[in-house]
């Protein structure tokens, strides 16, 4: 195993493949001996600067080239990386900032508009062109002073990065990666995506996110393979599918919101039929298994398959094998080549099949949640990282994802796991999103209700109601309700039910 993340860039930009493309955006190249240079530039900057081993380094920038040579220059430097959210307010900047300790903040010139009036900036504030705050230190000046000399650097169980999580169920804690554990996470996908120098990979989340840098990007850079970024916000589905085309990309990562677009734009599927494209893989949210069907149906040449990742890592801890995509549809697929798995079943016993909250085991696992030993002992018990997941595993190892443990509805005694219910209102007709989520009863303790997003001549309550003849009684909610706006969600796209039960239970309440 290398030594720390800058190890890898460090080999590939010795290798045959130095003069290769690492990433383009926009037309702005890096190849893999630019890449190594500007990182060590920024690393003895940093140093210059009086940043020392163990400082943390808080990064808000949009997708770009600096974003790359920033990560690596950490790396080298023995300093931690602190992705910041692209898409958090300032409040939440801040909480980010103070939370870690930040000692130099990087941004550009849109984070430095949100930062503004923020009070806790750190010393060092580093500015990737122009930006409007005063005292900042230009990114490019910076480079241009500093020699791109090779340092010590960590080893490789110190802490690289710290990932603060998207908060669904409270407020955000941040994952605490060392250098081993991301280089384990980057390694894994090698085997179990079957992974090339010469292949191409359409990145489109943001690289302020685990899955955004961790899905395959920085896999590749170790190969000597490219990624193909694409800017930050408002990415649109019909460019994603002729940026697919155009660059001969070969893998992709879309959110379940982008996988229905793409089912509701015939042309854009006649694109990706002709491309290059032969994986599509989606997370952050179980997918609805009639979307999974239906896009493996339309593009027989394409697996669209589901993963399962979460940022205390593995990004990607299951995932289907593109023979498996059509017999196992609706399934995360099995863990990964440096991942365990396993069940805590209804009683508290850990199973390698059944049903109940998802356990992993992995040397890409975080070490902790940094400065939160209360979080740290919850999450990590009886030697499993336990996700809060909740799931059905099956003799051959498959895992089904089924919701969030604190989202599982018990009526009258009986379980009741959204996400069935979810998969049902996705294959009503008319139906743009749904979730379900339980609200107080007097008799059977709480009951599930639907809320359902329609699109133009959606279904009515009758249509809706009328779907749930398939399940059990206990199961079919007693209530549908149908929502103008779409479903909150966090910044990485994950269904915010906190919110959507508040909501339900008043427009309940209102009625009675």
């Amino acid at each position: 195993m290398f030594g720390n993340l800058f190890t890898v860039l460090d080999r590939t930009a010795r290798s045959r493949r130095c003069d290769a493309v690492a990433l383009s955006i926009d037309g702005a190249t890096r190849t893999y001996r630019q890449l190594r240079s500007r990182a060590l530039q920024f690393a003895n900057a940093l140093h210059a600067l009086g940043a020392n081993k163990g400082d943390r380094v808080a990064v808000l920038l949009p997708n770009g080239t600096a974003w790359p040579e920033v990560f690596f220059g950490c790396a080298a430097a023995g300093v931690i990386c602190v992705p910041v959210n692209v898409l958090n307010s300032a409040r939440e900047v801040e909480a980010v900032i103070v939370g870690c300790g930040a000692r130099c903040l990087v941004l550009d010139e849109g984070a430095a508009e949100r930062v503004a009036d923020i009070s806790a900036l750190p010393e060092l504030v580093v500015s990737v062109g122009p930006v409007s705050v005063s005292g900042t230190i230009d990114y490019e000046a910076l480079l241009s002073r500093a020699a791109a000399s090779p340092l010590p650097g960590p080893g490789s169980g110190e802490l690289a990065m710290l990932y603060y999580t998207s908060g669904t169920t409270g407020a955000p804690k941040a994952a605490a990666q060392t250098h081993a554990g991301i280089l384990w996470n980057a390694f894994q996908q090698v085997p179990d995506f079957g992974l090339t120098d010469g292949d191409r990979y359409l990145s489109v989340p943001s690289f302020s996110w685990a899955a955004g840098f961790h899905n395959l990007v920085l896999t590749l850079w170790w190969l000597g393979g490219s990624s193909v970024v694409l800017p930050t916000g408002g990415v649109r589905v019909d460019r994603i599918a002729r940026t697919a085309a155009t660059e001969h990309c070969t893998h992709t990562f879309l959110v379940p919101t982008l996988l229905k677009q793409l089912l509701d734009a015939p042309d854009l599927l006649d694109v990706l039929r002709a491309s290059s494209l032969r994986w599509i893989i989606s997370g952050a949210e179980p997918v609805p298994t009639t979307v999974l069907e239906q896009l493996n149906a339309e593009l027989p040449g394409c697996q669209v398959v589901q993963g399962y990742g979460l940022s205390e890592f593995p990004t990607v801890a299951t995932m289907l094998q593109t023979d498996e995509a059509i017999s196992h549809a609706g399934s995360a697929g099995r863990a990964g080549s440096v991942t365990q798995m396993a069940i805590r079943d209804a009683d508290g016993a850990i199973v390698e099949s059944g049903e109940g909250e998802v356990l992993l085991r992995s040397l890409a696992t975080m070490k902790e949640y940094y400065r939160n030993p209360e979080a740290t002992a919850e999450v990590f018990q009886d030697d499993w990282l336990n996700t809060g997941d909740l799931g059905r595993v099956d003799e051959d190892g498959y895992l089904t994802i089924t919701g969030r443990k604190r989202d599982l509805i018990i009526s009258g005694g009986l379980n009741i796991y959204p996400k069935e219910i979810e998969d049902v209102l996705y294959r009503i007709d008319g139906v743009l999103e749904a979730s379900v989520v339980g609200v107080p009863d007097g008799r059977w303790g709480e009951v599930p209700v639907a809320v359902v997003v329609p699109g133009p001549g959606g279904p009515s309550e009758d249509d809706v109601l009328g779907a749930f003849a398939s399940l059990a009684g206990y199961k079919r909610p007693r209530s549908v309700l149908f929502r103008d706006e779409p479903l909150p969600r966090t910044a990485t796209g994950k269904v915010l039910k906190r919110d959507i039960a508040p909501w339900a239970r008043a427009q309940l309440e209102s009625t009675t």
